[in-house]
């Protein structure tokens, strides 16, 4: 149940990074607005999972911890919607 917990919260803040990332850096079409969306679910989910899986710190709820998992997934799928921006030019501006 924990893994499931933290793909939820990286699912969330994975969702959350793109949005703002496609705000900042609006895409040029509908595809490449998807491409980022998915992108930042997709690693946010991960980032979540092995943060948590690394770090023990925090406040628990079914054996999750809170704050590695929100944090993981902030940090991965910032890095995976930076570079997709930046280096495979999923915006305009």
């Amino acid at each position: 149940m924990a893994i499931v917990l933290n793909i939820i919260i990286g699912v969330v803040t994975g969702l959350g990074v793109a949005f703002l990332g496609n705000v900042v850096k609006q895409p040029g079409t509908v595809l490449r607005k998807n491409i980022t969306l998915g992108t930042g679910i997709l690693l946010g989910s991960l980032g979540a999972v092995s943060a948590d899986q690394l770090l023990n710190y925090g406040p628990t709820l079914m054996e999750t911890n809170f704050v590695p998992a929100i944090a993981g997934g902030i940090v991965l799928s910032f890095v995976g919607v930076y570079a997709g921006k930046r280096w495979v030019h999923l915006g305009t501006n």
